[in-house]
């Protein structure tokens, strides 16, 4: 018998508030800037740093950073690129689309260098 002050829960429904959309971008950039990214995760997780837990999280405050107002200081390169995809939330998904089509590649990559060198600059 339901104790008559909690409310029914049916089937297919849960008391847990879900997780708030998200969507996907498909972003192009460095294959060295992957593999810097990369080790410099791994080498922040070793020093039990924890802010960054993925090459996704890196890239979403990249690009949260940019569109907060970072100056881009670092150019993109003229090299082989990787393509994926990252899941990120309406308003990061709004501003990214909002970026001119053909330039979105090399303003999100001049967004990931700048960022990484201001964060590394911070720890310094």
């Amino acid at each position: 018998m339901t104790p008559p002050s909690a409310a029914p829960v049916t089937a297919g429904e849960s008391s847990v508030e879900k997780d708030p959309p998200r969507y996907s971008i498909t972003v192009r950039y460095d294959t060295l800037l992957y593999d810097t990214l990369q080790n410099m995760i791994r080498s922040a997780h070793t020093a039990q740093n924890f802010t960054y837990t993925s090459l996704a999280d890196f890239i979403r405050a990249a690009l949260r950073a940019y569109k907060n107002g970072m100056v881009l200081t670092e150019l993109d390169q003229n090299s082989p690129k990787m393509e994926t995809s990252l899941r990120v939330d309406r308003d990061l998904w709004l501003f990214y689309k909002s970026l001119p089509g053909r330039m979105r590649s090399k303003i999100l990559e001049r967004a990931i260098r700048t960022f990484m060198k201001q964060s590394t600059v911070e720890r310094e």
